[in-house]
Formats: structure tokens, sequence, C-alpha cells
């Protein structure tokens, strides 16, 4: 249950992110006023600036690159290597 609790906590934080990020929202409504009909438009920018953007895509990135370089430092260079020879080289007859 833990598990699923903490799930559903990155996906409501993935929902805010994206939510952040979504284009701008246009609305439109018709508004009756005596024998005319009003259009009106409604224009609701982005939630966060396009520079903010771009940093956080950047923290992102760098983030990512860390846990990689961590990780396959981890399994990788870490791991151990036989220490005895395993290069044979071909027989050959010389005559």
């Amino acid at each position: 249950m833990k598990l699923f609790k903490k799930g559903a906590t990155y996906l409501a934080i993935v929902l805010v992110l994206i939510a952040c990020f979504a284009d701008e929202a246009e609305g439109r409504r018709r508004v009756l006023r005596g024998r005319r009909t009003i259009t009106r438009q409604y224009f609701r920018p982005l939630a966060i600036p396009g520079w903010a953007i771009v940093i956080l895509v950047a923290i992102a990135e760098l983030l990512i690159g860390v846990i990689v370089y961590f990780g396959m430092r981890k399994y990788v260079l870490s791991a151990t290597t036989e220490t005895t020879n395993t290069y044979q080289p071909a027989h050959t007859e010389e005559v």
C-alpha cells in the first residue's frame, strides 16, 4: 500500500508539471445581449515563464545524467574482473 501512495504522489507531481508546461488555453463564450450575440475570447498564458521551463529542463537533464553516472559506476566500473588472463595465442606448427 505504501508503494501505491508513493506512486500516486509521483503521479500527482507529474500531472502538476504537465499542467504548468501545457500550452496557452483559449476559451470562447457567447454572451447574449438583447438581439446581438457577442463573442468574447479569453486567453490564459503559461503558468511559468519560458526561461523557467528551460532552467527546469536543464536541471532535470543534469539530475538524470548524475543518476545514470552513479548507476553505471556502481554496476559497471566497480564490478570485479577476473585476474587470470583469458587470452591464449593459437597453436601454430612451425616448420
